[in-house]
């Protein structure tokens, strides 16, 4: 029969963000999200013929709801969601999924404004203690000291510390996989635990299997476009790569000339490309008097992805990175940024913000060489 969806309550989401009386999305009453949950959805749904698609996985709820609820104060729900007829029941229904393509930004946003929230913590967090998983230090510090130590010392290849998130939850499954003798990248069960780690050394198995999407979670990669991880882009490049005669498949031949034609990248300022991100940044501070290496030392990586993504849609829309005018054509632009002495940093609230973590432009290539630009 149809009715609110079931589902078990996920036990992590909502803790800090559904403490608190929320009001129902078209009406005044009122609910506290992380107790009565299953109560308010019957109430949206008895009450209101309305549906919230795996509401029990929105992240940040509240704010979800305050969302629709504005969205619905200004204009009726029959004119945003189509209304579905059930044949046993003369009654109909909305259901608020990610069918809408509001809801699915709105979705995407709060998980992103999350994760960066999460990663933010961890990142600064001193606090952390943890025993080694292979050795018998005891470390207290930084998380990404911690991943460091696990890397030089144990040859564990977890990815980029800057690029993961939810660090805890993730050295937790390591950790859980270890104490039941499975390998990290293959998952085979050994009988011992001296057997397991000979395995690991010899095959080269200190790692994540790039294929298992149930670590997905853990790398801020995943989270910049919800359509698109980063298997399906390996995938896309994949197809597009030609066999040459004579070769075999995913040489290194192959793979070079790929990158050697395709891996351009654009400046910042205007329509240069170069394939070498050391050669661009030589040309922004030769012609636009801005020193990448230099004007940017002082921010981390994610902070370097918005400030790339916030000066791409200023450059877009003829607006000055440093003042905001508004220009009619590039030239302009160009003179006034370069005689004002604006080819600077803004302040540094105007760029961090979660809105420009998101891509500017798809595919970005400048924001794969930040982290050469890093070393």
């Amino acid at each position: 029969m149809f009715g609110p969806l079931a589902f078990q309550e996920n036990s992590e989401s909502n803790d800090n963000d559904s403490n608190y009386e929320t009001k129902c999305l078209l009406c005044n009453d009122s609910f506290n999200l992380k107790l009565c949950l299953p109560t308010f959805l019957k109430h949206v749904f008895e009450v209101h013929n309305l549906v919230i698609e795996d509401a029990q996985n929105i992240d940040n709820l509240p704010e979800y709801i305050s969302f629709w609820r504005e969205k619905f104060a200004k204009t009726p729900i029959e004119q945003i969601i189509p209304a579905i007829s059930i044949s046993l029941t003369s009654s109909k229904y909305f259901v608020l999924s990610t069918l809408s393509k509001d809801d699915k930004d709105l979705r995407h946003r709060l998980k992103l404004e999350k994760m960066l929230q999460m990663q933010d913590f961890e990142r600064n967090d001193d606090n952390f203690s943890k025993q080694c998983l292979f050795c018998k230090l005891n470390f207290k510090g930084r998380r990404c000291d911690y991943l460091t130590h696990l890397s030089e010392d144990h040859n564990i290849r977890l990815g980029n510390p800057q690029n993961l998130v939810y660090i805890d939850e993730l050295l937790q499954r390591i950790s859980e996989k270890l104490e039941t003798l499975q390998c990290l990248y293959c998952e085979k069960t050994f009988p011992d635990r001296v057997t397991l780690k000979e395995h690991m050394r010899k095959k080269q198995h200190k790692r994540i299997h790039p294929s298992n999407q149930s670590y997905d979670r853990y790398y801020a990669v995943n989270y910049l476009d919800p359509d698109r991880k980063w298997h399906n882009i390996e995938k896309e490049v994949d197809v597009d790569i030609p066999q040459q005669s004579g070769t075999q498949d995913n040489s290194d031949e192959e793979y070079n000339g790929w990158n050697e034609a395709d891996t351009s990248i654009v400046c910042l300022f205007c329509t240069l490309k170069e394939t070498d991100i050391n050669k661009l940044c030589l040309h922004m501070t030769s012609k636009h008097h801005f020193n990448f290496y230099t004007i940017t030392k002082h921010l981390d990586f994610y902070q370097k992805v918005k400030f790339v993504n916030y000066v791409r849609r200023q450059i877009h829309k003829l607006h000055c990175i440093y003042c905001d005018a508004d220009f009619e054509n590039n030239a302009v632009l160009d003179t006034h940024m370069e005689k004002d002495k604006h080819y600077c940093l803004p302040d540094l609230k105007v760029f961090d913000q979660p809105e420009f973590y998101f891509p500017t432009y798809e595919n970005d290539s400048f924001l794969y060489f930040l982290e050469e630009i890093e070393d």
